[in-house]
């Protein structure tokens, strides 16, 4: 009983394990075409004289295997990008996991199977019962599918883990010079320290009436929350808490002169001078931020302009 409900346990870690998914155009329409051309080739090398007919001629016969691949091609970018175009909320890919990948590979599946079947029809040819053609693209596309995508994702994680260590290199080294105390030098009057006044962000929320004033080294990060944002700042190494009725966009805007303040996703904006540690998987980084135990996610789509704004900062 005991061993059974340590492998129920482990199969449904395993499925609720987070996978990185990107349901943009882009790599969609690049999968959708390697689908077709695995599709063409599997039916060419395995399916002998007997695809359309014995007597089919060769080229006939090579231009309704295109046409199937194409058809596959189509499916499979209805199925990973229209519908996820058409249900954001379903295919959200921050929460993305292993059960809803396999689910989503069986419905692409589906999408083939009917567009096959459909081709049959058309084409005048000999064809299955639906469930028998299920089955048989499940058996031929499920394992390829699944496998491809693991092997992505192992690839994602081993270039954000190394990215990743190789920030935390240069965080610790920015603490270690900001504990540096410097050597004084003989006072000099045109060394004199004129009076500079700090600069303040103000934030302010929709209608103008709520209004919170920091100085930018204060302000830790910003979440979106449904019509509202919570600002979290630092009150005296105390970390606090204001929520505004405002957008993130509106926020972001206001913050653009800063180059310290970073949209690392949907919901989040962050003070990249405010962290001290980033931790790497599939999906992009996590960010650990001093006097806070919250982890900050960057998302896959910021990943590049997260890098690039982190070495101009450090």
């Amino acid at each position: 009983m005991a061993i059974f409900a340590y492998m129920l346990q482990s199969l449904r870690t395993f499925l609720n394990r987070p996978v990185a998914e990107d349901f943009r155009f882009k790599n969609q329409i690049w999968q959708s075409l390697q689908s077709g051309l695995y599709v063409f080739l599997f039916i060419y090398l395995f399916s002998g004289s007997s695809f359309a007919g014995k007597n089919t001629p060769e080229n006939y016969r090579v231009l309704m295997l295109a046409v199937f691949g194409a058809g596959c091609a189509v499916a499979t970018l209805l199925a990973n990008w229209v519908v996820p175009l058409l249900l954001p909320t379903v295919y959200d890919e921050d929460r993305w996991t292993v059960w809803k990948h396999v689910l989503q590979t069986l419905f692409v599946l589906l999408c083939i199977s009917l567009v096959n079947q459909l081709l049959l029809i058309l084409t005048d040819n000999a064809y299955p019962p639906f469930w028998q053609m299920y089955i048989s693209v499940t058996v031929i596309g499920f394992f390829p599918i699944i496998i491809s995508v693991f092997i992505v994702e192992q690839r994602r994680l081993k270039r954000t883990l190394a990215h990743a260590q190789a920030l935390n290199e240069q965080l610790a080294h920015r603490s270690e010079l900001a504990m540096v105390i410097p050597t004084p030098k003989p006072y000099d009057p045109a060394d004199a320290p004129t009076t500079v006044t700090p600069s303040v962000i103000l934030l302010t929320s929709e209608n103008g009436k709520e209004r919170l004033s920091l100085e930018p080294d204060q302000l830790l990060y910003i979440e979106s929350v449904g019509n509202y944002v919570e600002v979290h700042w630092l009150n005296k190494a105390q970390s606090q808490t204001t929520v505004l009725r405002s957008t993130l966009k509106e926020i972001a805007d206001n913050l653009a002169s800063y180059s310290q303040f970073f949209r690392c996703h949907r919901a989040f904006l962050v003070n990249l001078k405010a962290v001290n540690h980033t931790e790497g998987n599939a999906r992009g980084y996590q960010l650990t931020l001093k006097e806070s135990t919250v982890k900050i996610p960057v998302s896959r789509s910021y990943l590049d302009a997260f890098d690039e704004r982190m070495t101009v900062l450090l």
